[in-house]
């Protein structure tokens, strides 16, 4: 088993071993713990080495009281101080806002405040967990593993350094300090007409900041502006919240697809096939051209078709189609 050093803080590279991927869990605790009890027990048995939670560990789409979002992370942060580099958690775009105090909304279920008001004495633990998640895992078998699948972000070699080395710090640092005190207030009151309500309310619902005297006060702000006009940023969000095929086309997909394997290549074995979650899978998986995309729980249509899979990061791969008969299951009842 080895992981190897590169220059890309934000790329994990593991010439050899076996590694169970697992997607998007959404703060499903029951199937968390199905998924992380059948790794320790393949683990203790030899038959895996790394655990890869390929992003979106967090957000639950149901009641509250049932998200174990939180509970999920300070867990993975429990096993990575025992295993260390064999959990390997990264970047999901439901990871994203919390770092940049940006809410996330899909139809009219906002994200984001739940898991904000969980947070409390774990908040800078958790936050500092987020700012240095790795975006990519490569393996020497030429599979790349990845949160949201292929972007137009990286699909040339010059983006390659300012996304794989990408510093959430940096672009925080220069978005603040660019918002000098005496402008800030008339940028809080734009914000507040663009939500039609106040700044204050906002902040308090959505962060759980305390008031105007809280040192996340103006977070949310300096996040606003990142968000919208830091041009690294842009790039990111591009990269974390691509829609695949969806959003291209197959055929320009396919062609994005290549193109990003190719930059991720760089000063590394070639990478031919990528590995990702994010969108829903009928059956648990799919195959578009040289991509895998499989759903372990939320995104797996039905859930009890949610996969996981088993990949050997030294033995070749040169096609998607190769990886399927290494997927399992964890999920024994045919209830949804």
């Amino acid at each position: 088993m080895t992981v190897t050093e590169n220059r890309f803080k934000r790329v994990v590279d593991i010439e050899s071993g076996i590694i169970m991927v697992v997607t998007d869990l959404h703060g499903d605790w029951e199937a968390y713990q199905q998924y992380r009890d059948h790794f320790l027990s393949l683990y203790t048995q030899g038959k895996a080495d790394y655990l890869v939670l390929a992003g979106d560990l967090i957000h639950y789409s149901g009641p509250p009281e049932a998200d174990g979002s939180l509970r999920m992370v300070l867990d993975v942060m429990k096993l990575q101080a025992t295993l260390g580099n064999r959990i390997i958690y990264l970047m999901g775009n439901h990871e994203l806002p919390h770092i940049y105090s940006i809410t996330l909304q899909k139809g009219k279920h906002l994200y984001t405040p739940t898991f904000e008001a969980a947070l409390g004495k774990y908040r800078q633990q958790v936050l500092a967990l987020f700012d240095q998640l790795p975006f990519y895992v490569r393996t020497y078998s030429g599979v790349t593993i990845s949160h949201a699948g292929a972007s137009a972000a990286i699909s040339e070699r010059n983006s390659v350094e300012r996304l794989l080395n990408y510093s959430h710090r940096r672009v925080w640092r220069e978005t603040s300090e660019s918002l000098p005190p005496e402008i800030r207030p008339s940028l809080r009151q734009a914000l507040s007409k663009n939500s039609n309500q106040s700044y204050d309310v906002m902040v308090r619902k959505y962060f759980a900041v305390t008031g105007p005297d809280d040192p996340r006060y103006d977070h949310f702000l300096i996040g606003a502006v990142s968000t919208t006009s830091h041009p690294d940023f842009q790039f990111l969000w591009e990269m974390m919240f691509t829609r695949n095929e969806y959003q291209y086309g197959e055929d320009a997909y396919s062609i994005i697809l290549t193109s990003m394997l190719q930059a991720l290549s760089t000063d590394y074995h070639p990478q031919r096939v990528l590995i990702a979650g994010h969108i829903d899978c009928r059956g648990g998986y799919k195959i578009i051209s040289q991509q895998l995309r499989m759903a372990s729980a939320k995104h797996a249509i039905p859930r009890h078709d949610g996969v996981y899979l088993l990949l050997d990061a030294h033995k070749e791969i040169k096609t998607a189609q190769e990886l399927v008969s290494n997927l399992g299951a964890v999920f024994k009842t045919k209830n949804p």
